[in-house]
């Protein structure tokens, strides 16, 4: 069977459309039975429990006969890495799919090991492969396939018309008629990279101090514009409604409806703001008007979302009043080509994983 394993939410919305796919071809598909992934993945998969804390993780591979592995990434998680390193002990081939634009190499060794090179690193587009070929990952295991977890997306903008948006706003309750939508993405900083230099992945900001700035900026047109918030699974809820009735002013909004997207709201809304969130590239991808607020970034490798023409990029403290007006006055674009790349992308791991299986 080809395990599927994942951590974050990231990384298994990544590897869902890829399971479903291999599923409905025949294939012997086992989905490791943790997070996001064990609770959204195929009923047609197998699904493994993980294994028990200190198990012989080889020997739990054959005893599930696993034949290869494809698994993402993780900050926090290792349970998927440890699994790779086993599956290499094995001898067992591997495909390691990225999600994110960003710590290439790193992500190879998150658990604190030595690097993991897989047999295949599935990378999103020509940008992905070119940095991830800057800092240093071999040129021989890169492919560039598409992102899966937005295979769906082309679909999904053809969908979203106009009585789609007007009913989806109306559920969340801001953006009526002849009032602009502005989602703000969320993402926890501060627990994740730390408050300050000390932590070692510092961003030099946090949300604390960018979605007051965003507020402060916005409180001109407060008359013809509401704030959707976008929480992280990780955002603490009660911390970010209490920020936002801080920083709101006279702005209307609040956070989403528990249960709707993020890709339901970036849908319906007229612009979208955030910090490095890959919701931020799927807006580009639509087309809409794209801010990335990261004053006093300190970290390169956060720019790589933000920098694609077209989306307004501030990362200095005094950047963010021309920043925001130029946003405001940005008009909406076609969706971009890479929506295709994307659609193909399931179906183009499939064949690479069916095809390592077969030899």
């Amino acid at each position: 069977m080809i395990l599927m394993a994942a951590g974050d939410p990231g990384g298994a919305n990544a590897l869902l459309p890829v399971a479903d796919l291999l599923t409905t071809r025949g294939a012997g598909v086992a989905i490791l039975d943790h997070g996001l992934l064990g609770r959204n993945g195929s009923s047609r998969a197998t699904r493994l429990p993980p294994p028990p804390d200190g198990a012989d993780l080889g020997q739990w591979l054959r005893n599930w006969g696993i034949g290869s592995l494809c698994f993402g990434t993780s900050l926090h998680d290792h349970l998927p890495i440890s699994l790779a390193r086993a599956a290499r002990a094995a001898g067992l081939p591997m495909v390691c799919v990225l999600d994110n634009w960003m710590n290439y190499r790193a992500r190879l060794s998150m658990d604190g090991g030595a690097e993991l090179i897989p047999e295949c690193y599935a990378v999103m587009d020509d940008k992905a492969r070119d940095e991830a070929l800057a800092e240093g990952v071999p040129a021989a295991c890169l492919r560039v396939t598409g992102h899966p977890g937005l295979a769906f997306l082309a679909d999904e903008i053809a969908a979203a018309g106009p009585d789609w948006r007007r009913d989806v706003r109306a559920r969340i309750g801001w953006g009526r008629p002849g009032r602009e939508l502005v989602a703000f993405i969320g993402e926890p900083v501060a627990r994740d990279q730390g408050t300050g230099p000390q932590s070692p992945a510092w961003r030099g900001y946090t949300e604390r101090e960018v979605l007051p700035l965003l507020c402060r900026e916005l409180q001109a047109y407060g008359d013809r514009l509401d704030v959707v918030i976008v929480p992280h699974p990780r955002d603490d809820l009660t911390e970010l409604q209490a920020l936002w009735q801080e920083a709101r002013g006279r702005l209307e909004g609040g956070l989403a409806p528990v249960g709707m997207s993020g890709r339901q709201i970036v849908l319906a809304a007229d612009r979208v703001a955030g910090m490095a969130s890959i919701l931020l590239y799927e807006s580009w991808l639509q087309g809409k008007p794209t801010l990335s607020l990261q004053p006093g970034l300190v970290r390169s490798d956060l720019k790589s979302v933000a920098t694609r023409p077209g989306i307004v990029f501030v990362d200095g403290r005094d950047g963010a009043t021309e920043g925001l007006r130029n946003w405001l006055q940005a008009l909406p674009q076609a969706p971009r080509n890479d929506l295709n790349r994307h659609r193909q992308a399931p179906a183009v791991l499939a064949d690479l994983l069916q095809q390592m299986i077969t030899g």
